[in-house]
This record gives structure tokens, C-alpha cells and sequence, in this order.
């Protein structure tokens, strides 16, 4: 029987066997942190692991205890990637569970949750009064999602017999840290100052455009910034390509730029009420785009960024400057944007696309491009992305130790902001996701993993 003085909080191993994790929810500096700030009303389980970024001896350091066993534990916190299997019943679980979109994958998940009464926090939905949220991994996310970005399309270049300095950058996981990625970077971006051939492309300009302007994008700009890229809008690539310029630029995309209504404008107040009146300017600008970088948080009542019909179209009228799509968003198969068709791992993080045939093809296409595509893109600097995630989750922790210490009821006692992020509850769908009981109705009963 759970001692009601104190809170377990069991930290899940992430599922090193099935695909590169090494991030954790909280790092042993902040396990060390809340111990003394919470002192005896609570203590910290952490299950052994091998990859992760922080060891075991240094969570034992902190004052956890190092055992396989989670079942001591109320709350059990993890990064992503929840199986049947794993779970405990009636447990208290924080993480990101890829359940509030009603993916019909996902959605054996959710009932499984829900029969065995157990509590989901999910990290994605913890916002403050704005709807901003306050626990991500995004920029973390976005600065991965660039480098690899950069290496798919150097390695794209080398391949079709261009020369190109991106090609040598490493998987992002073989750099000790953020540091020493960007620090390779600079080194490159000071031989392409000396010969701008190297850029792999000589013969017009190379405009990266960034799609989604939030976290997710912010991280990503702050690592193209390294090569010191021109500023171009959306507005001026038709002049751009006009000049005869070359070189690297960067092209920030605002949702006006990306998205229209049936008069051909944007309108926050009314894209905010009724998307569906929406649809995408990005196919309208691809003869003028080397790479593309999907930031963009959707969900299915959005438009999709780059379509397939629309893509399609674009291809055939010719001008396929586009080379790379770094889709770090990732949402496969039917997501914001069309070539993402499967996603990778941090392993093997690009595959070719065929905008025609809609045909997955060996990663550097003559006749196609490339995606760079993964879900967990994060995981490729995992000491600093951890860091940046716990600084953020740890402030929730002592508001949810005392609520759980409220008894049976103690939902009731949680902050407004972890309310809004709990999805299930004693085997109900809570207020704010009983949104999803038709998905569940549909497809919760297929019996697969997420």
C-alpha cells in the first residue's frame, strides 16, 4: 500500500531497443533539486538504462534509487513512445503520448489507458493562459532538424556529382553536444566565405524557407544563423531570382505567406475559427526553394502545408529547384506535408520522394527529392535537449506532488495548467479530449503499438 507521507516518482526508461532515445524528463541536477526543495514528500525511482544521457551513477548521486522496478511509484515520467506492455495500471503517467490528435495508430493506446484506469498528463497540452506552451522539446527539435536538414542535402549534392561542404557534417548524435555541432558548423560556413562553390549550388540562389515561426523554428533559424545566410521574404524571391545573386538565404515564412483564403488573404481572427477555409501558398513558391523546413504544429482540421495534388501540379509545371524537405514536424502518412510518406530515425533519418509517382525511392533521387523525416528529432542532442526539457518540467513537480497528496479527488487540486493537460482519468476521456470518443469508437479496438 502507497504511503500517503510521501510521492514516488518513477523515471521509465525510454525504449533504447526500438529507436535511438537517450532524453530524459528530468535531469539528476533538478532530481537532486526537488529533493531538497520537497524534502521527504517525495523520492525518485529511476530505471537503469544503458543509452541515456545522464547515468545511472549520476542519478544515484542525486539521491534516486536505481531499480527495474516501477510499481512503488504514483507518477511515472517519461520522454515519448508508450507501449501496452510497459504500463503499470492505475499509474499517473507524463508524457508525450501522441494521443490528442485522434491518429487512428494511436488510438489502441488511448482505450488501453482508459481500461486500466490510468492517468495521462501529456506534455504537449501544458499551456499557460494563451494557449503557449511551457514544456517542449521544440527548439531543441528545430536546431536537430537543421543540421540533419544540412547534411541530407550536402550528402544529396555529393551524390548528383555536386560539391558541397554540408556533406561533411556528422549524424548530429556523434557530436558530444550542441557546442561542438555548431562549433563544426562555423568551421564550415568559414571555407564556404572562401569558396562559395562549395555551397553546391552556384547557378542561382539557395533559399532555405522555414515554415512555422515558433519554437520549433526559432531553433532551427538559430543554427542556420551560424552560416551567416541573407535575410530574404517570400515576397521578394521573384526579384531575388531576377538579380543573377547567389549565395545562401534564408526565407522566414509567416502564416500569411503560407496560407489563403478564398479571396487570396490571411485573417488570424477567421484562419483561428474556420481553417478549413484555408489553403497553401507553399506550392506557388517551390521554383524559387532549395529547401524546405516544415515547423508547423497540425492537426487534422488544418490544411496541409504542401498537398499532394498541389505538389504534384507544381512538379509537373517544372523549375525543381527543390532539393530537400525537412519535415520536422514528422506527421506520417497523412500529415502537413505530402512527401512524408514514412518517417526515419535519427539512424536513418531520409528516404527519395517522387512528387509524380508518390513513390518512396532511394534517399538522392535524380528524378525526386529527398525528406528528411524523424519524430524524434530531439533525441540527436539529447545531454542538452534534456537540460532545456527539465528546466522546464520541473517547476510542475511540486504542484503535482501536492496534489496528489490530496487523496482519491486530487485532479481537482491540480494548477489549471496541468487540468488542461490530463487526458484520461479513472477510465474517463477528460473535458477538454472527449473530442476523441469518436476516434476511439472507430479505432481504439486494433490491437497495435504507437
Amino acid at each position: 500500500m502507497t504511503d500517503p507521507s510521501y510521492v514516488t516518482i518513477g523515471i521509465r526508461r525510454e525504449n533504447e531497443a526500438r529507436k535511438f532515445e537517450a532524453r530524459v524528463p528530468l535531469v539528476p541536477s533538478d532530481v537532486q533539486r526537488l529533493k531538497k526543495q520537497l524534502g521527504d514528500r517525495v523520492r525518485f525511482i529511476v530505471q537503469p538504462a544503458q543509452l541515456r544521457a545522464f547515468s545511472d551513477a549520476e542519478f544515484a548521486a542525486a539521491g534516486a534509487v536505481i531499480q527495474e522496478d516501477l510499481s512503488e511509484a504514483e507518477i511515472i515520467c517519461c520522454v515519448k513512445e508508450l507501449y501496452p506492455e510497459q504500463l503499470l495500471d492505475g499509474k499517473t503517467y507524463l508524457v508525450f503520448a501522441h494521443v490528442i490528435k485522434g491518429q487512428p495508430d494511436n488510438m489502441p493506446l488511448l482505450q488501453q489507458l482508459l481500461d486500466r484506469r490510468m492517468t495521462l498528463i501529456d506534455y504537449e497540452c501544458i499551456t499557460d493562459e494563451e494557449g503557449r506552451r511551457t514544456v517542449f522539446f521544440g527548439r531543441s527539435a528545430g536546431q536537430t532538424g537543421m543540421f540533419e536538414t544540412l547534411r541530407a542535402f550536402g550528402q544529396r549534392c555529393v551524390a548528383l556529382g555536386k560539391p558541397c561542404v554540408f556533406a561533411e557534417l556528422k549524424p548530429v548524435y556523434e557530436y558530444a553536444n550542441l557546442a561542438e555541432a555548431t562549433a563544426h558548423l562555423r568551421t564550415l560556413g568559414d571555407r564556404l566565405q572562401q569558396d562559395p562553390a562549395l555551397l553546391g549550388v552556384t547557378d542561382y540562389p539557395l533559399v532555405v524557407a522555414i515554415a512555422g515561426l515558433g519554437n520549433v523554428g526559432q531553433g532551427a533559424m538559430e543554427i542556420l544563423q551560424l552560416l551567416s545566410p541573407q535575410i530574404v521574404s517570400a515576397e521578394a524571391l521573384p526579384a531575388l531570382f531576377a538579380s543573377g545573386r547567389t549565395g545562401l538565404f534564408q526565407c522566414p515564412l509567416r502564416k500569411p505567406d503560407t496560407l489563403r483564403n478564398g479571396d487570396g488573404l490571411f485573417d488570424s481572427a477567421e484562419y483561428a475559427t474556420f481553417p478549413e477555409r484555408y489553403s497553401s501558398r507553399i506550392p506557388d513558391l517551390l521554383p524559387y526553394l532549395s529547401i524546405l523546413l516544415n515547423c508547423v504544429f497540425w492537426a487534422p482540421q488544418y490544411p496541409r502545408i504542401l498537398p499532394h495534388d498541389a505538389f504534384q501540379a507544381a512538379w509537373r509545371r517544372g523549375n525543381h529547384r527543390l532539393q530537400v524537405v525537412g519535415d520536422l514536424s514528422c506527421d506520417p502518412p497523412a500529415g502537413s506535408v505530402a512527401c512524408t510518406v514514412q518517417s526515419g530515425d535519427l539512424y536513418k533519418p531520409v528516404f527519395g520522394y517522387d512528387p509524380i509517382s508518390r513513390a518512396v525511392l532511394e534517399p538522392f533521387p535524380e528524378q525526386g527529392i529527398t525528406v528528411m523525416a524523424v519524430d524524434n528529432l530531439s533525441a540527436g542532442l539529447p545531454h542538452d535537449a534534456s537540460v532545456a526539457f527539465s528546466e522546464m518540467l520541473r517547476d510542475w513537480i511540486p504542484p503535482l506532488v501536492a496534489a496528489k497528496r490530496c487523496g482519491d479527488n486530487w485532479v481537482a487540486a491540480l494548477p489549471l495548467a496541468l487540468l488542461r493537460a490530463t487526458v484520461t482519468h479513472q477510465g474517463q476521456l477528460m473535458k477538454g479530449f472527449q473530442r476523441l470518443q469518436p476516434d476511439l469508437e472507430r479505432y481504439g479496438s486494433v490491437a497495435q503499438p504507437v
